[in-house]
């Protein structure tokens, strides 16, 4: 699940795409199919993902907004008065 929430979150995966088979994304994480099958139950349950019989999982709805927050690295320190007065 956390893999799927991830790929949704930084965009790798958007509204409309494909998810990986269960097989294939089984074999990726080196898990087993019914450990998969667990995760794309619930992330359908929560509504992160849709089933489309015949055509495997899709993500569902819409995305959160892009925060520039996101793109780069979290900075936590404090200005300089020193440093912005040179």
């Amino acid at each position: 699940m956390r893999v799927i929430h991830h790929r949704i979150e930084t965009r790798e995966l958007v509204p409309g795409a494909k998810l990986p088979s269960l097989r294939s994304i089984a074999e990726t994480l080196e898990v087993s199919k019914s450990t998969v099958v667990e995760a794309y139950d619930r992330l359908a349950a929560e509504g992160s993902i849709r089933s489309k019989p015949g055509s495997g999982f899709r993500v569902a709805g819409h995305i959160a907004p892009l925060s520039l927050s996101m793109l780069g690295p979290d900075l936590d320190r404090e200005i300089d008065p020193l440093w912005i007065s040179r």
